[in-house]
């Protein structure tokens, strides 16, 4: 006779020997674990080290806006818009630029934006396909300590872009070791 097949008495009920050895060791594995911690200490600064940076009034931004008339089948050039971006640190920091969203992208045909200051041109890309997005690439550039930075931002709209309609373009800046 199998041994494990062999019935236990428990009360007044018989269970097969197996059954038994399975429910206790299901019992005793699903209890056995350890429980390991971190802590996270999370300092609440105003800005992080590059931001963009308003031209009129010498702030600090997280975000802006940019509110731009464009015209169908004509590049609309915008140099050193309101707002430019600022590394407000003593070391570079490597950040990126990518497409997150167009709406309305029939207008666009073309999106170029330039980041430069009065010695260096760090960063250009241009865009003609507005699909996927978000973008999954991030567009590196280099901010280099204590400078300010220009964006330009060059817009041709499409031969079919409708007057009175609007498009919003949403680019997002990563910067690493913030």
């Amino acid at each position: 006779m199998n041994p494990l097949v062999k019935k236990v008495k428990i009360a007044h009920y018989g269970i097969p020997l197996i059954l038994l050895l399975f429910t206790l060791a299901s019992t005793v594995a699903a209890a056995a674990y350890i429980i390991y911690q971190f802590n996270i200490s999370a300092t609440v600064e105003e800005h992080p080290k590059v931001t963009f940076w308003k031209w009129s009034t010498s702030e600090k931004k997280n975000t802006f806006t940019y509110d731009v008339n464009i015209f169908p089948s004509i590049k609309t050039i915008n140099e050193n818009i309101t707002h430019g971006i600022y590394c407000d640190d003593e070391n570079s920091h490597t950040c990126s630029l990518r497409l997150n969203n167009v709406t309305n992208s029939g207008n666009i045909a073309k999106l170029n934006i330039t980041i430069y200051n009065t010695t260096n041109t760090i960063f250009t890309k241009e865009w003609t396909s507005f699909s996927p997005l978000p973008e999954t690439n991030w567009w590196p550039f280099t901010a280099a300590a204590h400078k300010k930075y220009a964006i330009q931002i060059e817009i041709t709209a499409s031969s079919g872009a409708v007057p009175s309609s609007s498009s919003i373009i949403t680019i997002d800046m990563k910067v690493d070791n913030p």
